[in-house]
């Protein structure tokens, strides 16, 4: 396996009018936030986080998906970005962070 975890983060953005899209939700700013805390914590090379295109989720944006869990979580301050990470992504506890993840319903 290439990473230990890698983790896409929507920043669709779409017409004013539209259905609504995680871009102009902050998705970038917590992209480039994720992505510079992973080098800090030295994870660079086992962690992957990159942006991708729509995730189907629009409503519940910004929208992010990890693999190879398959696990869906809505992020969406800088605060949020930092628990993932804590939790998700360093101690593999993602039940820890359980109110930012999206349930399969939705």
């Amino acid at each position: 396996m290439y990473f230990d975890k890698h983790v896409f983060v929507c920043e669709n953005v779409r017409a004013e009018g539209e259905r609504p899209s995680c871009g102009p939700k902050g998705s970038p700013q917590l992209l480039a936030y994720m992505k510079k805390r992973v080098q800090e914590l030295g994870l660079k090379g086992k962690v992957r986080i990159q942006k991708s295109g729509c995730l189907d989720r629009c409503e519940l944006g910004p929208v992010q998906v990890s693999y190879p869990e398959g696990l869906w979580f809505s992020i969406k301050t800088q605060e949020d970005a930092e628990a993932f990470l804590q939790n998700h992504i360093l101690k593999n506890k993602p039940e820890e962070i359980r109110h930012l993840m999206l349930k399969d319903e939705e």
